[in-house]
């Protein structure tokens, strides 16, 4: 733990955290509402974790890795590379009890301005790719655009049409991510993923496992690879064509323009969520520093100040409006993380 200075006042130990005081050129020190006792159990961890040759740090701003730039600070992020390391956390953590929240690439996330207690496992070091006769085998951490473009290089074809998702392989499996009629399950073989108590799992294809814009997975599961069936085809060039239209076809539609999280809703059974957003009248919508896109009103953008609570009391409004006009209610498709009204 960083910058803490601990005290004792002859009936318990607490913790003093200085804090720069830009007005006075000086360090002012808050005491924090908490006894050593109770942060005793992230010291050990940050400690064994350290010692171990896992890169952690505290009171990590997640706003620096988020699409969006918002959100508050994690107690801890821990930034493992293979499932070795992660079953060390997860194992730490589980007898400590302290709380795990596990992330990909953080691109369809909104973090709390709060931030996230506990223990943040954020999979994007866990990097690999891997062929094995028909299978193309992606570790969670690399990105869903270098797995399209490594699997056309090995005359594999099939994922064209998610050119130009954001996100990893891990956080797309996570959120059965697609687009174009063609989502991650229609390729899925299986994942070797781990539960939240250390058991190293595969996740074999069944046809009903998942659903719209949802995985199998449970909460706290760590996916660590995913295997995917794909078509071989030595005509490279025309699958590389086709994976770039599509991402032109985003980029066409706004989405590199801002600061965005993607689609922030899941689109009702045949209807489209920016349309029904748009009819309501909440397209280029403002709120504090956010805004519904102008290109494409299932886009709630950070136009450059945005906090968290803006973005969510967007998405509120937007609800909001869709219900009152049609009476549908609009389910989000990006996770919030942190508390949250």
């Amino acid at each position: 733990m960083k910058n803490g200075l601990i005290f004792h006042d002859g009936r318990k130990t607490n913790v003093c955290f200085p804090e720069w005081n830009r007005a006075q050129s000086l360090f002012v020190f808050q005491w924090k509402k908490t006894s050593f006792q109770a942060i005793l159990p992230y010291v050990k961890i940050f400690d064994k974790l350290t010692e171990s040759g896992i890169r952690i740090e505290d009171d990590f701003e997640m706003g620096k890795l988020t699409s969006l730039r918002t959100g508050g600070c994690a107690d801890y992020i821990a930034f493992p590379e293979n499932a070795g390391q992660i079953a060390d956390i997860l194992s730490l953590c589980h007898d400590s009890g302290i709380p795990v929240t596990v992330t990909g690439g953080l691109t369809n996330c909104l973090v709390s301005d709060e931030g996230i207690r506990g223990m943040v496992i954020c999979t994007r070091h866990i990097k690999g790719l891997v062929m094995k006769g028909g299978l193309f085998i992606a570790y969670a951490g690399e990105s869903l655009e270098n797995v399209i473009n490594k699997s056309i290089e090995h005359n594999l074809t099939g994922l064209e049409e998610l050119g130009g998702i954001p996100g990893t392989a891990g956080g797309a499996t996570w959120g059965n991510a697609g687009a174009n009629g063609v989502s991650i399950s229609t390729f899925f073989f299986y994942a070797d993923y781990m539960t939240a108590d250390g058991k190293l799992k595969r996740m074999p294809s069944f046809c009903d496992a998942f659903s719209y814009r949802k995985s199998p997975f449970s909460k706290g599961d760590v996916i660590l690879s995913t295997a995917f069936r794909l078509k071989a085809d030595r005509n490279s060039a025309v699958a590389r064509e086709k994976k770039e239209y599509y991402k032109e076809e985003r980029r066409r539609k706004g989405q590199y323009d801002a600061l965005s999280a993607g689609c922030f809703f899941r689109n009702p059974p045949a209807l489209s969520a920016g349309s029904l957003i748009e009819q309501a009248g909440m397209k280029g919508f403002e709120h504090g520093g956010a805004m519904v896109s102008t290109r494409h009103a299932n886009f709630i953008i950070n136009k450059g100040n945005a906090s968290s609570r803006d973005i969510f009391e967007l998405s509120e409004l937007v609800q909001n409006a869709v219900e009152k006009k049609f009476g549908i209610t609009l389910e989000r498709e990006v996770s919030l993380l942190g508390k949250f009204q």
